[in-house]
C-alpha cells in the first residue's frame, strides 16, 4: 500500500493574503476513476448559495493554477448562463471578461459516469448540483460521486431544518459509492458580528455536521456577481473556504498498488 499524499501537500495553516497561492490538490486514491478533488454544492431547496458558491470556489482554484472543471448539473444552467453573461460584459475584453476555467452542462442521472470521462487527471471538479426535491436523481447521481459534498446553509431555523434531507439523501447513497462519503455545511449569508452565526454553528454541531470554520458574509459583491466577471475583491473568503477543502481532503488513505 503506498501513499497517495504527495509531500508538497501539505495543510496551510498561515492566513492567505489576497495574492496567496493554493497548493494543488492531493490526486484521489481511492477511485482509479478520478484522480483530482470534486466538490459538489448541495441543498434541498433552490435559491440557497448553490451556484454562487460553486463559481466562487471555481475561480479561487483556478486563480491559484489548478485546472479546474465546473459542471452545471442543474437543468436550469445557471452556472452556464452566468459564465455566457460575463463573458459579454462591455467593459472588458473577452479574454478577462470569460471564466478562467471548463464549463460544462451535465443535468444527467448518470452524472458519476460521466464526469469520468470528461474531467482530467488533475481537475479540481466543482459540481452545482439542483436542489434535491425536484431533480433528486440528478443530485444523488453528484452525491454518489464527489469526494466532499458542501451544503450551504444560512444561519437560520428554517434553513438549518433543510438540511436534514440533504443528510438522509447523503447516508443513503452511500450504500452505492466505493468508498465513504464526506460531507460538511457552509455557513453563508451571515451577518457580520451577528449572534445568529455562532448560534447556527452550536445547533448544527449538535446535530452532528461538519461545519466549515470559514462562514460567508452576507455581501453585495456576492449576491450581485451572478452574471458579471468575478472580481477579486471578496475571494478572499472562499480562499479560505478551498484551503479547507484541501485540508479536509488531505487523509484520503492509501492507493492500493
Amino acid at each position: 500500500m503506498a501513499s497517495c499524499v504527495n509531500p508538497q501537500f501539505r495543510p496551510v495553516h498561515r492566513e492567505p493574503t489576497c495574492g496567496a497561492r493554493l497548493p494543488k490538490p492531493p490526486r484521489r486514491c481511492d477511485n482509479a476513476e478520478v484522480t483530482g478533488l470534486s466538490v459538489a454544492l448541495a441543498n434541498l431547496k433552490p435559491g440557497t448559495g448553490k451556484t454562487t458558491s460553486a463559481v466562487w470556489l471555481a475561480h479561487v482554484f483556478a486563480q491559484a493554477g489548478n485546472s479546474v472543471l465546473l459542471v452545471d448539473a442543474d437543468p436550469s444552467g445557471s452556472a452556464l448562463e452566468w459564465s455566457d453573461l460575463a463573458a459579454m460584459y462591455p467593459q472588458l475584453a473577452p479574454p478577462e471578461a470569460a471564466f478562467p476555467f471548463r464549463i460544462v452542462a451535465l443535468p444527467s442521472r448518470e452524472l458519476h459516469r460521466r464526469v469520468p470521462e470528461i474531467a482530467q487527471a488533475d481537475d479540481v471538479v466543482i459540481i452545482d448540483t439542483p436542489q434535491l426535491e425536484d431533480h433528486a436523481g440528478i443530485a444523488r447521481s453528484a452525491l454518489r460521486y464527489a469526494d466532499e459534498i458542501l451544503i450551504p446553509c444560512a444561519p437560520s431555523p428554517i434553513e438549518i431544518n433543510r438540511t436534514t434531507p440533504v443528510r438522509d439523501e447523503i447516508s443513503d447513497i452511500g450504500a452505492v459509492r466505493d468508498r465513504p462519503a464526506r460531507s460538511a455545511v457552509l455557513l453563508n449569508r451571515c451577518i457580520a458580528r451577528a449572534h445568529s452565526t455562532n448560534d447556527a454553528r452550536e445547533a448544527l454541531e449538535r446535530l452532528g455536521y461538519d461545519v466549515l470554520g470559514t462562514a460567508v458574509p452576507r455581501l453585495e459583491v456576492y449576491a450581485q456577481s451572478f452574471g458579471m466577471p468575478v472580481k477579486r475583491p471578496g475571494r478572499d473568503v472562499w480562499r479560505h473556504v478551498a484551503l479547507e477543502l484541501i485540508e479536509r481532503c488531505l487523509p484520503l488513505g492509501s492507493v492500493r498498488t
